[in-house]
């Protein structure tokens, strides 16, 4: 259903008025209703399926800069806490939006692919906008407009906005955001919709609602509440199936039928309640209450609760127990987000429904047992914080899947991890003493505070590591600088998570984790661009000690057939990363295991951010820091702490995993493959090689683990293995030092000697084989299979004899000139493909080289070392690619006796035309 058409009658009263005439003006505009609407005007019908929106972020810069044009500034007030009755809503909703995406699911699995981007189109809801937030706000504040969090919903905050022009103070003019809104004393017409193409906006005036229905606020407000809001589910007998449309004025018209009273209403449709919601008059009044008895932040900063004076004694049982207000200082300045602040006001926390919807043996096991330590470890570190009263409440723990048993954290198991987070007392010199360059801005991660691989490589330093060790009985305090403040909550992370121990130094676990670091430095040094490589390490270590990374199986994946583990491990590591897209909507393969799988990691996700947090809120309220400072610095330390949910899907795991089922080698042609199942992927194979890297960085610090910390490390090296074994893989690191410099020379049939550089006459002749490949038209490369000495004339005429099995096969051609067309045949040795020779049998070498020409020149190949005219009957089109069998023998008649040293060319789509490339062999 359309987020601005849900209510046909309060719709047909709106009206268009000009978008000039909020030149000017400041608008108060709900984020989750702004961001719904962006999304369903984005065509985005595969969020859901997904994980995530890829055109939201795009859409969303775009649309702003039409507000900077018009000079409209929107002030944008994100939903706080949930109240009462909200996270029971959204369970139902969930699990009806998981219902219909099962259906799409089984179409997508019947190959009726638009019929099943339909079905998901219309469950795009299903997604939550909460998710998002953290990148709104990031741009939000690149672009320096302000927003605020208010402790509940932003529609509360909204109303009181609109009504301090009464009392001669204005910061907006006009409002935009739900029908919500109409439930609230508002002073404005309640904008739907801006069409800044058309000059025209739509708005809906509640004085013109109520004098069409002729009733007064009360009656409006209880109107409103039968029909349904995001925390109380609409009346049951308001959607039966003989009842009229479910608008505003059907339900005054109940209303006048049974004496303008909800609870007679529903004493009339008493047998329809007790069968569907027995207690749906009891969730109405705690409703009609949140709404009554609002709460906002008042232009002074103050949390106030509006008409205080008739807030009857039971409050806490429909608004929850009240936080200082800190807290929701620190949650209106994004310090902190309102998951962990709302377990302490409702004394409960409640897991919602997934995006697959699959509530697997392994995930109930983690969302229910193994998260349940690290929430008692959050909670022991807020809850004594606070005032004596909520040192009793035990917290419920309540999931969204039907067969739950009960769960509750006792307030007796609270976690009292104080002491060991109280032993870091570093001060700010001591680290500007052991490393100079450490800062928030540092280019290199080694030296950046909050890239994690500088907390975690720092203390290999012993000297440094012991220094951190406060002394007994010292309060940590002068923790003032945001760089200062993120190292010192991720080194109380790491310690609480058991990465480091009592003296500061690095367990088994954290020795793991440098090593990986260390590993993908190169990479992340490399790809700059590309963020959160470090942190995706981190989980992926989190998810092994939870037992979530590992190769087995879950019911629903057995269900389907075998799965290869080594394929399975390599899989779930890649949903850790992101597959970099074009701002459209999602173009490519679905994989409901994946989008489970990605329900898991999410979860371990949210868990470590609820830590980091809690980390956070006890370093503050127990001054060791300066807790009043500017609001820009307090979001600038979030969001540099680890964990932040930043629009991640499973993307990328759906990548890896489809490619490396390919039932055929043929399909196995890595931009081929991204061409056709990803054409909107903005850097496939960059985005390939990353995780490749990640992939290997990852191994190498789980083989430093012991028997007793992971019971088992085959896997992991088979799955490598596995990895390696695929010629798209980049993996080999080895430098090359032999290479063409003298493009001219190389060019002019005078050989590779005397185009070779001086390294290469220095460090010899050899020649490693590379596995690595070069950016698209910039291929340099020559590749030689058999990793022999000499240079081109010695391999022409003194091949290598070797045994056995060639390791590429043909698509080691197409790599190497980056999705080259043609080379089916020509690029390999055998008919089979794979390069098979018999174990008696010598192993043909081979070259290949890529070499510029226009058109109108013949196609090159190399002989001997020289480049020579081939008449091939094809020309080039943009460059050419010339392949051929050094020498050895061919077992095409099983019995080695054929001889091969022939010239076979094949053509490249890829290239700068009439360009030379130096090679590199």
């Amino acid at each position: 259903m359309s987020v601005k058409n849900d209510d046909g009658f309060i719709n047909g009263l709106a009206i268009a008025y000009e978008a000039s005439q909020l030149k000017d003006n400041v608008v108060a505009v709900d984020a989750t209703y702004y961001l719904r609407l962006i999304l369903e005007n984005t065509h985005e019908p595969l969020v859901s399926a997904t994980g995530g929106p890829l055109a939201l972020e795009d859409r969303i810069n775009s649309d702003l800069d039409k507000w900077k044009a018009n000079d409209c500034t929107p002030l944008f007030i994100f939903d706080g806490c949930p109240v009462k009755g909200q996270d029971e809503l959204s369970i139902e909703l969930g699990r009806f939006a998981n219902n219909g995406t099962d259906h799409a699911w089984e179409l997508y699995s019947n190959a009726q692919a638009q019929s099943s981007v339909t079905n998901f189109g219309l469950f795009s809801n299903a997604y939550r906008m909460e998710r998002f937030y953290p990148t709104f706000q990031a741009i939000l504040r690149k672009r320096g407009l302000h927003f605020l969090v208010p402790p509940f919903k932003a529609v509360a905050q909204i109303a009181y906005l609109s009504n301090l022009s009464k009392t001669g103070e204005t910061l907006c003019g006009a409002i935009m955001g739900p029908r919500e809104l109409l439930l609230y004393p508002i002073n404005d017409v309640l904008i739907q919709e801006v069409d800044w193409s058309n000059n025209r906006f739509l708005a809906v005036s509640k004085e013109t609602l109520k004098n069409q229905l002729n009733i007064d606020d009360s009656i409006l407000v209880d109107a409103l509440l039968m029909t349904g809001t995001s925390f109380l589910p609409a009346l049951p007998a308001r959607v039966q199936p003989q009842q009229p449309p479910n608008t505003v004025r059907d339900a005054v018209n109940m209303l006048r039928a049974n004496g303008k009273h909800v609870k007679q209403v529903c004493q009339h449709f008493d047998d329809v309640l007790k069968s569907q919601q027995p207690d749906w008059f009891d969730k109405y009044c705690k409703a009609r209450m949140i709404v009554d008895h609002y709460i906002y932040i008042a232009i002074n900063g103050a949390v106030e609760v509006q008409a205080l004076d008739s807030l009857t004694s039971d409050s806490h049982e429909y608004m929850g127990l009240r936080l200082p207000d800190e807290l929701h200082h620190y949650l209106n300045t994004g310090l902190v987000g309102p998951q962990l602040l709302s377990w302490v006001i409702h004394s409960r926390i409640t897991i919602l429904p997934t995006l697959d919807g699959i509530a697997s043996d392994e995930y109930k096991s983690l969302v229910l047992r193994r998260l349940l330590p690290m929430r008692e470890l959050a909670l022991g570190l807020v809850v004594p914080r606070l005032n004596r009263g909520f040192h009793f409440k035990d917290i419920e723990v309540k999931a969204w899947f039907p067969d739950q048993q009960s769960t509750t954290i006792r307030n007796s198991d609270f976690r009292t991890p104080s002491p060991k987070v109280a032993t870091w007392s570093v001060e700010q010199k001591l680290v500007d003493e052991h490393f100079p360059s450490w800062s928030l801005s540092a280019p290199a991660s080694k030296d950046r505070s909050g890239s994690l691989a500088f907390e975690i490589l720092s203390l290999q330093k012993p000297e440094f590591a012991k220094a951190t060790v406060g002394k007994p009985g010292n309060k940590p305090k002068g923790i003032d600088a945001p760089a200062h403040i993120i190292s010192t909550v991720i080194w109380r992370f790491l310690h609480l998570r058991d990465y480091v121990n009592d003296s500061h130094e690095l367990t088994g676990w954290g020795k793991a984790l440098a090593t990986a670091m260390t590993e993908l430095e190169p990479t992340v040094e490399k790809y700059s661009q590309v963020s959160g490589l470090h942190e995706a390490l981190l989980l992926a270590f989190e998810l092994i000690r939870l037992d979530q990374l590992n190769a087995k199986p879950r019911q629903d994946e057995l269900e389907k057939g075998d799965v290869d583990p080594s394929l399975l491990l390599i899989s779930r590591c890649a949903v850790l990363l992101k597959l970099r897209h074009d701002a459209i909507g999602y173009t490519g393969p679905l994989r409901k295991d994946m989008l489970a799988y990605f329900s898991q990691v999410s979860a371990v996700r949210e868990a470590d951010r609820d830590l980091v947090e809690a980390i956070v809120i006890h370093l503050f309220m127990n001054n060791q820091t300066k807790r009043e400072r500017q609001p820009s610095e307090y979001w600038d330390i979030s969001t540099a702490l680890p964990f932040v949910n930043r629009n991640y899907n499973a993307a990328m795991g759906v990548a890896i995993r489809t490619f490396l089922e390919m039932d055929s080698e043929e399909n196995r042609d890595l931009d081929k493959f991204a061409s056709l199942y990803f054409p909107n992927s903005v850097a496939f194979r960059e985005d390939v090689n990353i995780f490749c890297h990640f992939f290997k960085a990852l191994v190498a610090g789980v083989k430093t683990l012991d028997q007793k910390e992971l019971g088992t490390k085959d896997i992991w090296t088979k799955a490598q293995e596995y990895l390696e074994s695929h010629d798209w893989v980049i993996i080999n690191s080895e430098s090359v030092e032999r290479r063409v410099t003298d493009q001219e020379v190389f060019a002019s049939g005078k050989g590779v000697e005397d185009a070779a550089s001086d390294t290469a006459a220095a460090t010899g002749l050899k020649h490693p084989r590379p596995r690595s490949w070069t950016d698209p038209g910039n291929l340099l490369r020559v590749d030689f299979l058999n990793g022999m000495e000499g240079d081109l004339q010695d391999r022409a005429n003194k091949p290598e004899v070797r045994k056995g099995r060639a390791v590429h096969d043909e698509n080691n051609i197409d790599y190497a000139t980056n999705g080259a067309a043609g080379g089916r045949t020509d690029a390999r040795n055998g008919d089979s493909g794979l390069g098979e020779n018999s174990e008696t049998g010598p192993e043909p070498g081979r070259a290949s080289v890529m070499i510029g020409a226009p058109s109108n020149i013949d196609d090159r190949v190399v002989e001997n070392g020289n480049i020579l005219p081939n008449n091939l009957s094809g020309k080039a089109s943009s460059s050419s690619v010339a392949s051929y069998t050094l020498g050895g023998y061919d077992d095409d008649d099983d019995d080695g006796s054929s001889v091969r040293n022939e010239k076979e060319g094949f053509m490249s789509t890829q290239g700068l035309p009439g360009q030379w490339y130096p090679i590199v062999y």
